[in-house]
C-alpha cells in the first residue's frame, strides 16, 4: 500500500481507503465473487504488460454530475460530486472501479489521484456483467464526528452515508450495501476545492 493512501479521519481514528471500500461493496453486492487479484492469477498476460495509469473511460454513466457545472468554491458540492462519481461503477463500460476513480480525477488533487491509481482495484463482478448492471448511488450528508476540526480557508471535511444498489438494465437488483465516506478537501487561498483524501467506515 502506498504510504499516504490512508488518511486520518477528522476525529483521529483511521478508516479504510475508499478504493478498498468500493472493492468491498462490489464484492458484497456481487455475491462474493473473486477479487481482481485472484482472477488475474490465471491470466496469461503479466500485470507489467498493463499501462500503469490507464486513461479515463471515454463513456460516462448516465446521471453523473457534469464537472463543468459543479461549484468548485463549494466544498460540499465538490465532495458530493467526487463521492458520487467514485462509487458509480457501470458494468457496461467499466473494467472495474478503477475506471470510476479515473472519472473522478477532475475533483481530486493530483497527488490523491496518483495514489488512487496505484491501488489494486477489483474487477466488476460477473453477475453485474450478466445483467449489464450499474451502481445506483445514493448519498446522505452526515454530521461530522465529534472532534472534527472546523473548516478553514485551506481545509474542509465532509461526511456522507453512501448506499450502493446494483441495478441491472434488465430489471435485476442486487442487495444494497452501505458505507460512510469521510472526505478531506484542500485548496490554495482563493482557489477551487479539491478532494485530497477519502476514507470509509
Amino acid at each position: 500500500m502506498m504510504p499516504n493512501s490512508r488518511h486520518e479521519r477528522p476525529s483521529g481514528r483511521r478508516g479504510r481507503p475508499a478504493v478498498l471500500a468500493v472493492t468491498a461493496l462490489l464484492l458484497a453486492s456481487g455475491c462474493g465473487l473473486p477479487h481482481r487479484e485472484k482472477a488475474e492469477g490465471a491470466a496469461t498476460s503479466p500485470p507489467s504488460a498493463l499501462p500503469s495509469t490507464p486513461p479515463a473511460p471515454t463513456a460516462t454513466p448516465h446521471g453523473l454530475p457534469d464537472p463543468k457545472t459543479v461549484d468548485r468554491h463549494d466544498a460540499t458540492a465538490v465532495s458530493r460530486a467526487a463521492v458520487q462519481v467514485m462509487w458509480t461503477v457501470d458494468a457496461s463500460i467499466d473494467r472495474g472501479q478503477g475506471d470510476a476513480y479515473r472519472r473522478a480525477r477532475p475533483y481530486l488533487t493530483p497527488e490523491y489521484a496518483a495514489r488512487s491509481d496505484a491501488q489494486p482495484l477489483g474487477a466488476v463482478p460477473s453477475v453485474w456483467r450478466d445483467h449489464r448492471a450499474y451502481a445506483r448511488v445514493r448519498l446522505k450528508p452526515q454530521t461530522p464526528e465529534d472532534g472534527a476540526p472546523p473548516d478553514n480557508a485551506r481545509t474542509s471535511h465532509r461526511q456522507w452515508e453512501v448506499t450502493v444498489t446494483p441495478t441491472g438494465r434488465d430489471g435485476w437488483k442486487g442487495t444494497p450495501t452501505q458505507a460512510i465516506a469521510f472526505v478531506t478537501l484542500t485548496r490554495d487561498a482563493g482557489d477551487a476545492w479539491q478532494v485530497s483524501g477519502v476514507t470509509t467506515a
